[in-house]
C-alpha cells in the first residue's frame, strides 16, 4: 500500500514538472520545424511602384494615355483649346509626355489635323514592350513612332503593301489596328490588310512587305504572309499569318512557330500567289525540311513522312487533298 502510494505520488511529482517547464520535447520539435521550414505568416512582398497622378494639360479620351514604367513617363494624346475647331469642337491630336518624378512635361507636339479636326489620334492598343522602347501613334491612314527614350517623334509613317490596293469608300486606309512586336510594329488599315514596319532603328523605321501574298479578291482581300527576323539573326525567322476579324474588331499576330526557324526565304515567284505554300527550314548542308502551309486558314500541315520527302509541287498537290 504505502509502495503504491510513493508511485502515485511521483506520477504526481512529474505531471507538475512537466508543466512547470513548459511544452513536451516533441512539440518543441515540431514548433522548430515549422519556424524554419516556413516563412513568416506576416512576410511583406516588396511594393511595386505606383503610376504617377499627373495632370494632363487638356483632356484625354479612355485609352489614350500610357505609363511607360521603366522610364516612369506618361504619354498621352490630349485636346485643348488650342487644337480647338470652331465647328467641330475638340481636336485630340496633341502628343504629350510627363516626366513621372515630378510630373514636368518634358515633350509636346501639336499634330496635323488627322483626315478631319474631329477624328483622334489613338495609341496603338498594345503600344510598348522592353525591347523597342517605342510608342505607335495611329491616325486616320498615317503613323507617328515616338522613342520615350529619346524623347523622338518620327513620322508620318504610310503603310506599303505587296500589291495594288484598290480605294472602296471613304474607309478605306482607315488604321483599325496597331501593335509592338519584338522590333517590328504591325497593323491593320481597312480594306487595304496587314502592314508591317521594322523598328530596329526608331529614326528610320523601314516598311517590310509579305514574302508572300495570296490573292483572294484582287485589290481589296490578300493573305500575306511575313517573314520576319528574330532579334538574334543566328535564330532565323518567325513567320506571321496576321488576321483581322472586322465582326469582332480582333487582331491576331499568329505566329507560326514556338521559336523562330532558319528558312530559306528565296521563294520562286510563281508560288507566292497560292493558298498552299511550302518553304524550306534548312537543317544543315544541303538538306532541308519543309513546311506546308494553308494562306487561307492560316494553319501549318504535319506532314507524314513519306509526304515530307517529296518534292513540292507534290506536297502542294497532297495539301490540296487533305
Amino acid at each position: 500500500m504505502k509502495t503504491l502510494g510513493k508511485l502515485l505520488f511521483l506520477a504526481f511529482l512529474s505531471i507538475w514538472w512537466s508543466c512547470e517547464n513548459g511544452t513536451p520535447t516533441t512539440q518543441q520539435g515540431n514548433g522548430a520545424q515549422d519556424t524554419t521550414s516556413s516563412p513568416p505568416a506576416n512576410a511583406v512582398a516588396p511594393p511595386q511602384p505606383a503610376k504617377p497622378d499627373c495632370q494632363m494639360a487638356g483632356t484625354v479620351l479612355e485609352g489614350n494615355q500610357f505609363w511607360a514604367k521603366n522610364e516612369n513617363k506618361i504619354v498621352a494624346i490630349a485636346a485643348t483649346e488650342e487644337t480647338k475647331d470652331p465647328d467641330l469642337g475638340d481636336s485630340h491630336r496633341i502628343l504629350e509626355v510627363y516626366d513621372g518624378n515630378n510630373c514636368q512635361q518634358v515633350f509636346k507636339e501639336v499634330l496635323p489635323v488627322n483626315f478631319s479636326a474631329d477624328y483622334p489620334y489613338y495609341l496603338s492598343e498594345i503600344t510598348y514592350n522592353n525591347i523597342s522602347k517605342v510608342i505607335a501613334i495611329r491616325g486616320f491612314e498615317k503613323i507617328y513612332i515616338f522613342d520615350i527614350a529619346a524623347n523622338k517623334l518620327v513620322g508620318p509613317l504610310v503603310p506599303k503593301f505587296l500589291n495594288q490596293r484598290f480605294v472602296e469608300d471613304a474607309q478605306s486606309g482607315l488604321i483599325q489596328r496597331m501593335e509592338i512586336w519584338e522590333n517590328y510594329l504591325i497593323g491593320y488599315a481597312a480594306s487595304m490588310g496587314t502592314f508591317v514596319f521594322d523598328l530596329s532603328n526608331p529614326e528610320k523605321p523601314v516598311p517590310v512587305l509579305p514574302a508572300a501574298e495570296y490573292e483572294v479578291e484582287k485589290g481589296t482581300i490578300y493573305y500575306p504572309l511575313f517573314l520576319l527576323k528574330s532579334l538574334d539573326e543566328d535564330d532565323g525567322f518567325q513567320v506571321l499569318l496576321p488576321q483581322y476579324d472586322a465582326d469582332k474588331g480582333d487582331f491576331k499576330i499568329n505566329a507560326l512557330f514556338e521559336k523562330p526557324k532558319k528558312i530559306e526565304t528565296n521563294i520562286p515567284k510563281t508560288f507566292r500567289n497560292n493558298r498552299y505554300l511550302v518553304l524550306r527550314e534548312l537543317s544543315g548542308g544541303n538538306e532541308s525540311r519543309p513546311i506546308a502551309i494553308d494562306m487561307s486558314q492560316r494553319k501549318m500541315y504535319t506532314l507524314p513522312d513519306d509526304v515530307a520527302k517529296m518534292k513540292d509541287t507534290d506536297i502542294i498537290a497532297w495539301m490540296k487533298k487533305n
